[in-house]
This record gives structure tokens, sequence and C-alpha cells, in this order.
């Protein structure tokens, strides 16, 4: 039944127009992938629907594989696609939600380190990960600060550790200087840092206005309950799944201060805080013996989605 909701929800969801982003600030990969998208409108459309569902089985498989939710629960790909579908604003190819697919597959590998008596190969792929990630998305640099974070929380930070981080961390930017020196390119290693909330165009005028506030009011109400839920129970879980609790919750504290840094990409960049609230709001759900209010909540924010782009389009 569950899947049966998410596989309707997302073709409903299909028929929104999907724009192509140019490049801003840092991210030499993304200038790469823009050129070869570039005026392609159906490649476009098709690029970012693949996107979309790769991030959810990505989600999917580690709420799964860590064992955060029951197999055969799909919360996590629904609450996944209701948060990225939640504003038209966010139905872009842009180089947050690339970043973000590449992030959400480091986090993978980091969380397996807790499993392996060697946690260096998993640590340097997951460093790695981060690191390129950044160079499409400028920003995902500050994630080194995440990881090292991570690898406190998973009690398995050491000199060595910490060595093989930096290493995995510069090894795509080696590349890079590599490349610019062959062909005479010269990088700019930091991206336009500004305050710019003051741009309120993430709303549409008019009718869609009052729709798009309301769904975001009922997401950021709803999130705010299940991210403090899981907290205030933290202590009683099994202590690897507390760890893994407390690094997702660790990334979305990340990406929420990343935000603020995120300037020209401020309304691209809550793609990547839905990475860890879509996880940790399936663990809430999944824990709940009675969720028929919650299911109101998320069937109203529902309903809302379709109106904004169905009902005002045709109305």
């Amino acid at each position: 039944m569950q899947f049966a909701v998410v596989l309707a929800f997302f073709a409903l969801m299909l028929g929104r127009e999907i724009t192509l982003y140019q490049p801003e600030g840092f991210g030499p990969v993304y200038h790469s992938i823009y050129q070869l998208l570039k005026g392609e409108s159906l490649i476009i459309y098709i690029v970012y629907i693949v996107l979309i569902i790769f991030e959810g089985l990505l989600l999917q498989l580690i709420v799964s594989n860590y064992n955060l939710v029951p197999r055969s629960n799909y919360t996590v790909l629904l609450i996944w696609l209701i948060l990225t579908f939640s504003n038209p604003t966010l139905s872009s190819i842009n180089p947050v939600l690339i970043a973000a697919i590449i992030s959400t597959w480091a986090l993978f590998r980091l969380l397996s380190i807790g499993d392996k008596e060697n946690t260096l190969p998993s640590l340097y792929t997951a460093g790695f990960l981060f690191s390129f990630a950044s160079l499409i998305y400028g920003n995902m640099l500050w994630f080194f600060v995440f990881l090292i974070i991570s690898l406190l929380v998973l009690s398995v930070f050491k000199a060595h550790e910490f060595v093989v981080s930096i290493v995995a961390f510069a090894t795509p930017y080696l590349f890079l200087f590599v490349y610019g020196f062959v062909f005479e390119q010269d990088y700019i290693f930091w991206t336009q840092f500004h305050f710019n909330i003051g741009n309120w165009s993430f709303f549409d005028n008019g009718p869609q206005l009052w729709i798009s506030i309301s769904t975001t009011l009922l997401i950021t109400g709803f999130s705010i309950l299940a991210v403090s839920r899981v907290m205030l129970q933290l202590f009683s879980k099994l202590i690897q799944v507390r760890k893994y609790t407390s690094v997702i919750f660790t990334m979305l504290l990340v990406s929420l201060a990343m935000q603020f840094l995120s300037g020209p990409w401020w309304f691209s960049h809550p793609v990547l805080i839905f990475i860890p609230l879509s996880i940790l709001i399936s663990i809430f759900l999944s824990e709940q013996k009675k969720t028929l209010y919650y299911d109101i909540v998320l069937l109203c924010i529902i309903a809302l989605e379709v109106a904004q782009l169905y009902y005002l389009r045709y109305a």
C-alpha cells in the first residue's frame, strides 16, 4: 500500500516543468554538466526524473541496510518526494541536487564504518565523494567538518583516520590542479557567501503564494515535531542505531548551517537539508503505533502540492 501511494504521488508530480540552472560560484564539474544538458529540454526532464528516483533509492538503501526502519517500509521515499516537490522552485537541475545525491552515497559509505574492522577504505570513499561533490557545489567543502564530527560519533576517530580524511578530501582537488595546470585554467576556490533571505521569489505571487506558504508551514512544523521526538528518544535505541541516528542528525545541523552560506543557491540548498530530514521523519513515523493524525497531515501536504501544480494551472 505504501509503495502504491509513492508511485501515485510521483506520477502526479511528473507534470512539473523542469529548468536547468546556469552555473554560479565555484563548481567546475557542474559547468561541464551544464554544457552537456544546455538546450535539450527532453534530456533535462529525463535526467531530473532519474536523479530524483536515484536519490530516493539511495535513501531507501540507507534506512533498510542499517535497520533504521523496517525493510518493507517505504515512508522515506514518500517523504523525499513530498519535500522535493514542496515548491516549484525546487523542480530543477542544479548543482545542489547533484551534489546531494553524491553526498547520500557518501553517507551510506560513512555509516558502514561502524560495521567494519578496517574502516579506512570506507572512510576514504566517503571523504572522496564529499570532496568530489564540492567540485559541483562549492559549499560541500564544509562537509569536511561533518566527516570529522561523524568519526567522533562513530567512535573511530584516530590519528590515521584524520590523515585519511584529509587525503580523501585532497584527492579530487589534486586532479583539478593537474587539469588546470595542463590546460592553463585557473579556478577560484571560494563561493560568494552572502545572506540573501530577503529575496522572496521562492514563492509565486497570487493565490499560489498562500498554497506555497501553507505547504511550507505544515512541512516545517511536522519536521520539527518528528526530529525532536526522534532525538528525545535517542537513548532508548540500540547503541549502533543511536550512532547512525546521531550522524544523520549531525548532517542535518551542518546542512542547516550551510543554508546561510549558500549565496546564489539559497533557494536550491534545501534539497541538501531534505536528505537527513527524510530519514529522520521516516524513523519517527516507523516508531509510531498510531499514525492517523500524521497521515492526515501528510495527506494535507500532498493535496496542497497537487493543487499547487494542477488546480491553479487550469483554474
